[in-house]
């Protein structure tokens, strides 16, 4: 494919993408049904026969109630929707001179940042189309800006947090779009993935969160552990359902912080606690193998990696050293 050919196809792959993320696998009006049946990668995933209702309910379930599809969950100190974050892709979107149909969803949402790099590659195809190599230029050095100040700082723990879900269409989908999205960063920015590592660190774990505090709670403790950007993992309501499945305990309810609290808190009431915090370490280990995985497969992403696992080995620390001091109390 020449030039022209890549940046269209770009568009389009793109723009899927985001719309499976934002709307999930459609079979009516804008169907992607027969799109995903010709992607061999996605197409071996989807239930035979298609039950659209399955599939919507999946999506809800998945990214309604489980991993939060947006920047700002996973960037923001605070852990929660909005922000610096959101504002920061809203004036990226109005550089680009992007406009986002679907207000449903925060602008951080991934769909939209998908759907943005799907504009500039559609306005680098026409540039290059209408002889600007200029304009072109400039698109793709928007590309690789936004890339680097938004999408790549959250996509690595997003595909883990998905994955773990063990949905087999979604996980076969964000692969999919890491890989994708890797390639393109190779090609917009070659080997300048170093540049941004200082501005890409962050500190492992925030001052607040103080086991030789006695003010320091089990409520502080799963704050921190549902807090992406401190504890450098995702836990979602199904991975703390996992967890107190595994050690024969309620999971109560509420969001995903109040109800690892109270698992906690039951832990302690039947003294499990030392069992539930060697789950959690398990449970962290395993992100950490991912991670290794992840930046071994893709060396380009590995800076904006780095710092993911900075902050999961402060957590793993910190677990093991609180399983250390519920054994010797016990």
């Amino acid at each position: 494919m020449n030039i022209v050919d890549i940046a269209l196809a770009r568009r389009h792959a793109y723009a899927l993408f985001g719309h499976l993320f934002l709307k999930g696998v459609t079979a009516s009006a804008g169907a992607t049904l027969p799109i995903l049946q010709s992607i061999p990668e996605l197409a071996g995933t989807l239930p035979e026969p298609f039950d659209a209702d399955e599939m919507a309910a999946e999506h809800q379930a998945l990214f309604g109630f489980n991993v939060f599809p947006y920047e700002s969950i996973f960037v923001d100190e605070s852990g929660l929707l909005g922000g610096a974050a959101t504002d920061a892709a809203l004036e990226s979107y109005r550089q680009a001179g992007f406009s986002f149909g679907d207000n449903s969803a925060s602008a951080d949402h991934i769909g939209h940042e998908l759907g943005l790099l799907a504009h500039l590659s559609g306005a680098e195809a026409d540039a290059l189309e209408d002889t600007l190599p200029l304009v072109a230029e400039r698109m793709r050095g928007l590309q690789r800006d936004f890339l680097q100040n938004h999408l790549l700082h959250w996509l690595p723990p997003f595909v883990l947090a998905v994955k773990g879900q063990e949905r087999p269409f979604y996980t076969a989908l964000v692969e999919l779009t890491l890989g994708f999205v890797n390639n393109h960063y190779e090609e917009v920015s070659p080997q300048r993935g170093n540049e941004r590592k200082e501005k890409l660190s962050a500190p492992s774990a925030p001052p607040r969160l103080n086991l030789n505090n006695d003010k320091t709670g089990l409520k502080d403790i799963a704050q921190f552990l549902t807090t992406p950007p401190h504890s450098g993992i995702f836990l979602s309501r199904d991975d703390v359902g996992r967890l107190a499945r595994r050690m024969d305990l309620p999971r109560g309810f509420g969001d995903r912080a109040q109800m690892l609290t109270n698992l906690m808190r039951t832990a302690v009431q039947y003294d499990t606690l030392p069992a539930l915090l060697q789950a959690i370490r398990q449970h962290a280990a395993a992100w950490d193998d991912a991670y290794a995985q992840t930046a071994a497969a893709y060396p380009t992403l590995a800076p904006f990696i780095a710092p993911w696992q900075t902050r999961l080995q402060a957590t793993r620390q910190i677990l093991h050293a609180m399983q250390e001091q519920t054994q010797t109390l016990a």
